[in-house]
């Protein structure tokens, strides 16, 4: 690597090494506290505080609970689900806040768990600077396929992520176009014409970070051909504590169902789309390959970048 980029590397290290604290937190933020509990249940509730310089119009907290935990009764917002994770808007009366303002939302729930993953309008709920998004969502199950008299509706169940899953995308073999983006956990569709063709669905997160697919075939045969390699590989970065790695799509007889990441030899990640993120760790040598595999556990053979950062020179003597 280049002086510039070894000077720019070792700056992004030091970024690193100078989190923000706490006491920086500037931005809207949501506040859970438990107010009783009981074998059965427990309460509690959210205090939402506009802590910018802005007013925040039409909040949004977003949470996940365990499963078991649901809630029964909630007030102050309107909140709904899909499986566990929910969502809570602002009443009419409280969903604008001006800046230095707050108000509270709360429930009572069946079962013992307290929320996880909180949102703030798709930022980190305790208002801190949101680091960038780099994991993928894992691929949803169970994917099946049911025909009905003049449908075929395909459901899978929920994929999970680290902050949240905001859509699935559905793919047929026969394009290269999503046939629908949807926020559910099913997809109806006119019966396919009879021909041998996959369908495909994969997870998306806010920041557009993919799952490998969750796979259905249509009188396909059993698979055994592997994919063809991913091509075209490039390295970017790195830029806040990650590399960013993008290759041209593999191609298969049936469906691509993703790809395996890996970092000097280490498995890091399993992605669906064309791009994945590589962590950076300092000066060293950095070897990553990629290979495409499809629903049937056929991998390709690897396809393969690299990249040594080199510390800067130390400065001439009586410097």
């Amino acid at each position: 690597m280049s002086g510039t980029a070894a000077v720019a590397a070792a700056a992004v290290l030091a970024i690193t090494l100078n989190p923000v604290p706490a006491s920086a937190a500037t931005a809207p933020t949501a506040v859970f506290t438990q107010d009783s509990t009981w074998p059965s249940g427990n309460s509690g509730h959210y205090t939402v505080t506009n802590g910018g310089a802005a007013a925040l119009p039409n909040w949004r907290v977003e949470f996940d609970l365990p499963a078991g935990t649901t809630i029964a009764h909630f007030w102050n917002a309107t909140i709904t689900h899909s499986g566990t994770h929910y969502v809570a808007l602002g009443a009419s009366w409280n969903a604008s806040l001006a800046p230095g303002a707050s108000t509270s939302f709360g429930w009572v729930a069946a079962g013992s768990g307290t929320p996880q993953r909180c949102l703030l309008n798709a930022a980190p709920c305790d208002g801190l600077p949101t680091t960038r998004d780099v994991r993928p969502p894992t691929t949803p199950t169970s994917l099946r396929g049911t025909a009905q008299a003049t449908s075929y509706t395909l459901s899978w169940n929920a994929s999970t992520d680290d902050r949240a899953v905001t859509a699935y995308e559905i793919y047929s073999n026969t394009g290269s176009a999503p046939l629908a983006t949807v926020t559910t956990l099913s997809y109806s569709m006119p019966t396919p014409p009879p021909m041998v063709m996959s369908f495909g669905v994969r997870a998306v997160d806010a920041a557009g970070n993919r799952s490998p697919f969750a796979v259905v075939g249509l009188g396909t045969p059993p698979d055994t051909t592997p994919p063809g390699p991913p091509s075209g590989l490039t390295l970017r970065g790195p830029v806040d504590g990650s590399w960013t790695v993008g290759w041209t799509a593999a191609t298969d007889d049936q469906f691509v169902a993703g790809y395996e990441v890996a970092l000097n030899g280490a498995v890091i990640s399993l992605v669906g789309n064309t791009t994945a993120y590589v962590p950076y760790t300092g000066y060293g040598t950095y070897i990553v390959t990629i290979r495409a595999f499809d629903a049937a556990g056929n991998f390709s053979t690897r396809a393969q970048i690299g990249i040594a950062v080199d510390p800067p020179p130390p400065p001439p003597p009586g410097v």
